[in-house]
């Protein structure tokens, strides 16, 4: 029988600066109260854009953190243009920012700087190819939390400019924050 290791999904997030990190927090509270579902409030899930996910091991979590950390050293600050209301299956809402080159080319060079050491996670979601990028103001919605979550939701005026303030490295499943690097 041979020894398997238990994997750990991580996640590499973008961050927003506190004037649209509030409105879209602020977003994320109310509609926690309004529907009862405060997964995200809960769990205290931050509001992010998720540009990465890989498979590592307790053993291997600082070898990671390592290459992050040197990653967000090169990346210059930029900004996410959020300008629609979106959702997977009514079950989890987001706002969608335009996948423009600034987000193409974060996501990108990630994956080159991880991907020869780590493997994606995630099911591959966020690989270039295939990433959708999201900032998830609630998830696990039945059909009634999801209608009265998007009449909140449809209040954020959009477009809604969001300057990435730092990058965050965070461990899935349990949600825990690990690191934040600013860039």
């Amino acid at each position: 029988m041979g020894y398997e290791k238990s994997f750990i999904t991580y996640a590499v997030s973008l961050h927003f600066t506190q004037d649209v990190n509030e409105i879209i927090f602020n977003t994320m509270v109310s509609i926690a109260e309004l529907t009862g579902n405060d997964f995200m409030i809960r769990n205290k899930v931050p509001p992010h854009v998720t540009i990465g996910a890989f498979h590592g091991t307790k053993e291997t979590e600082e070898k990671l953190i390592q290459i992050v950390d040197r990653f967000s050293k090169t990346q210059k600050s930029g900004t996410v243009r959020f300008s629609e209301i979106g959702n997977f299956n009514q079950k989890v809402l987001f706002l969608k920012p335009e996948k423009d080159e600034f987000l193409s080319i974060i996501n990108d060079e990630l994956h080159k700087a991880v991907l020869p050491e780590f493997e994606a996670g995630e099911n591959d979601y966020y690989v270039p190819e295939i990433w959708f990028p999201h900032t998830t103001l609630a998830t696990g919605l039945n059909q009634t939390q999801f209608s009265k979550a998007l009449e909140l939701a449809e209040k954020i005026s959009l477009p809604l400019e969001a300057k990435i303030s730092n990058i965050g490295f965070y461990q899935c499943s349990p949600f825990l924050e690990l690191k934040r690097f600013p860039i």
